[in-house]
């Protein structure tokens, strides 16, 4: 994978994508690699994106992991979810190797428009009893799955964090810290069956320097706008981001 054989304005529009990834992942806490599969997914095959992404999701995650006091409190009340997530992930990834790129793409723009849509429609879903250790596993093992397959850490990852209600900073941490776990399994997974080896890590060392700028920056605008609005217009971008990724499969 040799990012820098890219046409240049392809080039720089990768660069864009991956600043513009870092400051939705600095305001929300999340949004770094469905950002830049979404925007990416026209100019690169899937899973040359998701192998690129995977570094800067883990330096970005140990960022927000370290953030706060509540590490130890979150480990314990979610242990059961991220262990199983975690394991998961690695048939998935398996999956994710064999798979046609189209129709993984197809997955990834179904799962943004369920998401999106259930945000923009305010719908609250509450897992029952989350915090018994078979519920956080069964959940654990779809999330886990999804994220081998998709590399998307949205949904039922979502569900969870909507039941357990955390304050924002909170929530903030343990987004950070599941995204360690999972960047760390994939990574590991991918460099055992091929999909990265050592030439991948200098491209993805690259595209860590426009996301952790943004990163910082989106950090920074989290207390000027409102992240009400901006999570709604994020929303509506990805909704609109899954019907085009639809449509180009289609046509």
């Amino acid at each position: 994978m040799v990012i820098f054989d890219l046409p240049f304005l392809v080039f720089i529009y990768l660069l864009i994508v991956y600043f513009l990834g870092g400051i939705t992942q600095g305001l929300l806490g999340v949004g770094l690699i469905t950002v830049v599969i979404s925007l990416l997914s026209f100019v690169l095959d899937v899973k040359q994106t998701i192998a690129l992404v995977l570094v800067p999701t883990l330096v970005t995650g140990f960022y927000q992991m370290i953030q706060g006091e509540n590490f130890k409190n979150i480990l314990s009340e979610v242990k059961y979810f991220l262990i199983f997530s975690s394991l998961i992930i690695i048939p998935g990834v398996f999956l994710l190797k064999i798979l046609d790129s189209s129709i993984i793409l197809f997955f990834i723009a179904l799962i943004l428009f369920l998401n999106s849509s259930l945000t923009l429609l305010n719908k609250i879903i509450l897992i029952p009893h989350y915090q018994h250790p078979g519920v956080q596993a069964t959940l654990g093992t779809i999330n886990g799955f999804i994220i081998g397959v998709t590399s998307i850490y949205t949904m039922p990852f979502v569900f969870l964090l909507q039941s357990l209600q955390y304050p924002k900073e909170k929530a903030v941490q343990f987004m950070g810290l599941a995204f360690v776990f999972y960047s760390a399994v994939q990574i590991i997974t991918f460099f055992s069956i091929g999909l990265i080896n050592v030439s991948t890590l200098v491209p993805s060392l690259v595209v860590t320097l426009p996301v952790m700028i943004g990163f910082l920056i989106g950090k920074k605008i989290r207390g000027i706008i409102s992240e009400n609005i901006f999570r709604k217009l994020f929303h509506c971008m990805l909704i609109l981001m899954s019907l085009i990724i639809l449509a180009n499969l289609v046509l």
